[in-house]
């Protein structure tokens, strides 16, 4: 059951504020993330952290680390983000958070490490059941340009299972790349985890959309042929562990592995 391991996968994800240009330089919602390690080891989607030439942002070190706020549980963030490593090939990126120099937030009293949720590299084979935890939806206003805005976060929980561990370029030396999905994955979900339901372990990170673009045979343009419409969101593509250069790295940096 989900409601098993639920509580240990919302603990150790987060929205990830990135500072907005258009927002006078607030930081507002980007992705999610979440820590694969106590000391502060965390994973999100690359394409959350990238700038427009495609290479890791120069200032993940003003970007936020939040939680939802409710009136039992205060706002919950982290700072000072430092760049780790970007894996070729995938979507994932491997950042780290100092976990002293966030030791004074609320969040953090009366613990000495960050929660987590441990990486697996098993294979997960086609109808295995998953889910996914992420802060889609989210959204921002400004009250004051440059000094005073809003955030409203939506945290999801997403049921799904696996409906194919064949993708492209998924196959070869370095084992599969990319899971398929049934259920498609909102913005802001890109970075969370995909959650193995049996174990609470994850497998891979929300990655991207599979758009399918399907002909309309009773829609004919001015050749008469069939027109097609693009259905943007019908399956999700995740990122997979299962991966030679990441296990390699992850492992090297002491972080916990499941087999």
């Amino acid at each position: 059951m989900i409601k098993n391991t639920l509580s240990n996968v919302m603990a150790a994800t987060f929205c990830i504020e990135l500072p907005n240009e258009k927002a006078g330089g607030m930081p507002t919602p980007a992705g999610s993330g979440f820590f694969i390690s106590p000391d502060g080891w965390f994973v999100t989607a690359a394409h959350v952290i990238m700038d427009k030439n495609g290479s890791p942002r120069k200032d993940l070190n003003k970007s936020f680390l939040v939680k939802e706020q409710n009136a039992t549980d205060p706002k919950k963030m982290c700072q000072h983000i430092s760049s780790g490593s970007v894996f070729s090939g995938s979507d994932i990126a491997l950042l780290k958070v100092d976990f002293e120099k966030n030791s004074d937030k609320e969040w953090l009293n009366g613990k000495t490490e960050f929660p987590y949720v441990k990486v697996s590299t098993k294979r997960l084979e086609m109808g295995d059941e998953v889910y996914s935890f992420g802060y889609p939806l989210s959204s921002y206003g400004i009250i004051k340009p440059g000094e005073l805005g809003y955030i409203k976060l939506s945290p999801r929980v997403t049921s799904a299972i696996i409906s194919s561990n064949f993708d492209s370029n998924v196959k070869g030396v370095f084992g599969p790349k990319n899971y398929v999905l049934d259920k498609a994955l909102n913005y802001g979900n890109s970075g969370g985890p995909i959650i193995a339901t049996e174990t609470g372990h994850a497998h891979a990170i929300c990655s991207r959309f599979q758009p399918l673009v399907v002909p309309q045979q009773h829609l004919k343009d001015n050749k008469g042929n069939p027109l097609p419409i693009m259905i943007p969101s019908l399956y999700g593509v995740v990122s997979s562990f299962n991966n030679k250069e990441i296990i390699g790295h992850l492992m090297s940096l002491n972080i916990p592995i499941e087999e």
